[in-house]
């Protein structure tokens, strides 16, 4: 913005006023959308049932060694532990 004049700026920006319906129009318009993005493919329920039902039954095995038991990366594992089942995966 350094490069214009202010009188020029004034015409690139927006006033109050016109910022205020543009947000409003803008928020009208994502409300109905469904969310955006990709979706999660590795943290869905099954495979969060899955690692509880393993961390019950087994809960000294080594994140490595559970991740390919179940077929699941490493990384997918320590986030269904660590976020899903509120568990720390070093105090299991």
């Amino acid at each position: 913005m350094d490069k214009y004049a202010p009188r020029e700026r004034a015409k690139i920006c927006l006033t109050k006023p016109q910022f205020n319906i543009y947000m409003r129009t803008f928020d009208n318009m994502t409300a109905d959308r469904p969310s955006s993005g990709r979706q999660w493919t590795s943290r869905n329920a099954a495979n969060v049932a899955l690692v509880r039902d393993s961390v019950a039954e087994s809960p000294e095995t080594s994140i490595r060694r559970r991740s390919s038991q179940l077929h699941i990366s490493p990384r997918s594992l320590r986030r269904i532990l660590k976020t899903n089942l509120e568990m720390f995966p070093y105090k299991m």
